[in-house]
């Protein structure tokens, strides 16, 4: 269990870093591309389901990969 959780900081806390960035990224393109808030927030919400999916994925196989100990 340890193992799982320390997995799923790890993976969330470099997705939110790179999330970071990606929100200064896209909110300087939609302003300059004078793009409604709308699709600033699409753009985030696709982003923010793409990290949630790929920390699923690497956390499953990871755990998969060596199983606990008990």
């Amino acid at each position: 269990m340890k193992k799982t959780i320390v997995l799923i900081c790890y993976h969330l806390g470099l997705w939110g870093f790179l999330g970071f960035f990606a929100t200064l990224v896209l909110g300087f393109l939609s302003c300059c591309a004078n793009l409604p808030k709308n699709v600033f927030f699409i753009f985030l919400g696709i982003f923010a389901l793409l990290a949630l999916t790929a920390t699923t994925i690497c956390v499953s196989r990871g755990c998969k990969k060596f199983p606990q100990a008990e």
